[in-house]
């Protein structure tokens, strides 16, 4: 009888051991079962009037958690006033919402049982650029992801001609609304840059820049120059071609 006891002991006494192993080195956590949030790493860039799409998923370590049930909360984290989009009981929810996103935000409804809690923001503006956080506070409250949002403004540069100077004819070109500061160049026809002349940046009101520049030409094969304004943050370009009469440009 007292060797059953110690075989019975024995064996309980490495069961113990396993689990104390599996427990260490294999711990199991609650985000293992109720999902974690993911959003993107790199930024999300978008044009001023434009509607955008900043993304997060629930998930966990297999799939995507299904969010129907679960609260999901969207915040702007600059801001004193955090409050963009809130969902709970499955409905929204936003009485503490920041005014100026009042009727611009959405969640994909029919996405959230596939864990899809993005959220999508409507006619986009300058001051909607900054990082945004997405959560589910009815699983984790202190767990967050975040997306930055980065928002341009562009315009088509204008070319305009001046007037004769010296040898040459004096072109002008003048680009307003860019958001962030652009940079202007001048080409000629084979794509070679000009030597520009001076440049005027100006930003108005609502921090928006006009940049303006000239440029001296020469007559050419085809008399065909082109003024570009680019601003590579935001990964745009704009550009203006235009061609010079002939009679205009001296010899």
């Amino acid at each position: 009888m007292e060797d059953r006891w110690n075989v019975l002991f024995q064996g309980l006494f490495r069961m113990l051991v396993i689990c104390l192993v599996l427990a260490i080195f294999f711990p199991v956590y609650e985000a293992d079962f109720t999902g974690k949030v993911f959003g993107q790493t790199e930024p999300v860039v978008c044009l001023v009037g434009e509607d955008v799409i900043l993304p997060c998923t629930l998930r966990n370590n297999v799939s995507t958690v299904n969010a129907v049930k679960e609260a999901v909360e969207w915040q702007k984290m600059d801001l004193t006033q955090k409050d963009v989009h809130f969902y709970t009981d499955s409905r929204d929810s936003n009485m503490d919402q920041i005014p100026s996103y009042r009727g611009r935000t959405s969640l994909f409804k029919e996405e959230l049982r596939k864990g899809n809690i993005s959220l999508k923001l409507t006619s986009v503006k300058l001051s909607d650029a900054g990082e945004y956080s997405c959560s589910v506070p009815s699983l984790h409250r202190n767990e967050k992801a975040f997306i930055q949002l980065k928002v341009g403004a562009v315009s088509q540069p204008v070319i305009s001609i001046m007037g004769p100077k010296d040898d040459g004819v004096v072109l002008k070109c003048e680009s307003g609304g860019w958001y962030p500061e652009p940079k202007m160049t001048w080409l000629d026809s084979d794509g070679s840059i000009l030597p520009d002349g001076p440049i005027e940046t100006q930003i108005d009101s609502e921090g928006r820049y006009t940049v303006r520049g000239e440029v001296t030409i020469q007559k050419t094969d085809n008399n065909k120059f082109t003024c570009r304004v680019n601003q590579l943050q935001i990964n745009q370009m704009k550009e203006t071609e235009m061609n010079i009469p002939g009679d205009v440009v001296t010899s």
